[in-house]
């Protein structure tokens, strides 16, 4: 079997044995429960009409998954941010290393491991999800799987940031550090959705590159167009002074916007890969 593989079936093993799937099931009945309360009152409220009941169930479903979001960087940030300094300073990483397996497929096997569980937490939170808001509203997003997607691509991508700074940092200043990252990126994108909205060239500027420095806010935007129902977009471009909030967008992401997302993924797994090679153990 590839060492790569074995590493990421001991990693999610890992995970197991200390608890972390069992708290993220707690923290996803909660969350999903609480919603569920809040789609049923929403969709019964006689005080508003059913073209206003719409853009709020859109709305408060975008507002969801934009808090899961958040729940899903802050695990991909601490289940990553121990992976590779801890072992180290335990001695656990010597004694891997020692095998004949090669330290690139010690971290992709970590990464790989993490990722899945990233992934799998992801597809049983949206599916869940869509399926109670759905029972008690009937109402279904026009496309949950991408946006679904884009939420899973936004925390591997900061997985990927945390994991390279493990190399190098302890775990709490890799957490720390990967958290200010994520939250600057999308302070930077609600400043930089401000400057559209009241035509600041600047503070466009600086929203626009933040979503190329590091590309969480970008693909949280393109979860977002996946999220939005015609009505919604109709209502937001009715309202000028909405467009520049964090939870609304005018169109879907460029291929250009994309393939970099990409390069960058790779540039930054690569640049993890050399540098846990040149680390002395």
């Amino acid at each position: 079997m590839n060492p790569a593989l074995v590493i990421a079936s001991l990693t999610i093993r890992e995970a197991v044995r200390r608890k972390l799937v069992f708290a993220l099931v707690a923290i996803t009945a909660g969350l999903v429960g609480l919603s569920a309360w809040g789609f049923d009152r929403l969709s019964h409220n006689d005080r508003m009409t059913s073209g206003e009941i719409q853009i709020g169930l859109a709305t408060a479903f975008i507002l969801f998954m934009f808090m899961f979001s958040f729940v899903l960087a802050l695990s991909a940030s601490a289940i990553a941010s121990p992976a590779v300094c801890a072992e180290v300073d335990s001695g656990v990483m010597q004694a891997i290393v020692a095998r004949p397996v090669r330290r690139s497929e010690v971290l992709l096997g970590k990464w790989l491991g993490l990722a899945g569980l990233l992934a799998g937490y992801t597809a049983v939170v949206c599916a869940l999800e869509v399926a109670v808001v759905d029972a008690v509203s009937g109402y279904v997003a026009p496309d949950p799987v991408a946006a679904g997607a884009f939420v899973f691509a936004e925390s591997a991508v900061l997985l990927t940031l945390v994991l390279l700074l493990s190399v190098r940092l302890s775990p709490l200043a890799a957490g720390v550090i990967g958290v200010a990252l994520f939250g600057a990126t999308w302070l930077a994108g609600v400043v930089g959705g401000l400057g559209q909205a009241f035509h600041i060239s600047a503070l466009q500027t600086a929203g626009h590159v933040s979503q190329y420095l590091l590309p969480t806010d970008g693909l949280w935007h393109a979860a977002i167009y996946y999220l939005q129902p015609s009505s919604y977009l109709v209502s937001q471009l009715a309202d000028p002074g909405s467009r520049g909030g964090p939870f609304y967008t005018e169109g879907a992401p460029s291929g250009g916007y994309l393939a970099w997302a990409c390069a960058w993924f790779l540039v930054v797994l690569a640049a993890g890969l050399v540098s846990f090679e040149r680390r002395e153990l």
